[in-house]
């Protein structure tokens, strides 16, 4: 077996993205302006879209990379989203139409932790990226934070439109996704 070279620039994006986590989850605890935890927010997925087009256009493609990219995706929509919950909803700042959105642009999410959990055991865990994947992360992206500034600015109630347009991809995904861990 190859030894992979995993001390690379996509790596490095992935882990800011891990080392991201505490810090947004901390300004949201402490109730800093709305606007620096989206930014943060906003950087962390554009880490997500980075590592990969480095890793490709520079060839360094690693088997850890794929799986911690995959690992560090998850953890830090999931997180970031639980703790916005927990604040907002004990403010009483999301009403049952944010709660719908969100729910709307998670199904990848939530619905693919038993299928993570059969892939983790096989030895090629993790599917290869595709269009719809990378589609519904771009979308959640955008989607998200709309959500949360909706709350303080209801103009842009649009976001609902984005959001079952984020499901329908998030779906799709999700089925590529529970077919590769069923193979």
């Amino acid at each position: 077996m190859k030894k992979e070279n995993i001390y690379n620039i996509p790596n490095f994006f992935t882990l800011l993205r891990v080392l991201l986590i505490p810090v947004i989850i901390y300004l949201i605890f402490i109730e800093i302006n709305i606007w620096y935890i989206i930014i943060l927010f906003v950087f962390g997925m554009l880490t997500d879209m980075l590592d990969g087009q480095i890793a490709r256009k520079f060839n360094l493609k690693t088997e850890f990379g794929r799986k911690f990219d995959m690992i560090a995706d998850r953890a830090f929509m999931s997180l970031t989203l639980i703790a916005i919950l927990i604040i907002f909803i004990s403010k009483g700042l999301f009403t049952n139409f944010h709660l719908i959105q969100i729910g709307l642009i998670l199904p990848r999410e939530i619905l693919g932790i038993p299928f993570a959990l059969i892939s983790f055991r096989k030895k090629n865990f993790a599917p290869h990226a595709n269009f719809f994947g990378k589609a519904t992360t771009f979308m959640q992206a955008i989607v998200f934070p709309l959500i949360i500034l909706s709350v303080y600015y209801p103009v842009l109630d649009f976001s609902i439109y984005l959001s079952i347009i984020t499901c329908i991809l998030s779906l799709i995904s999700l089925s590529y996704y529970i077919k590769f861990s069923l193979k």
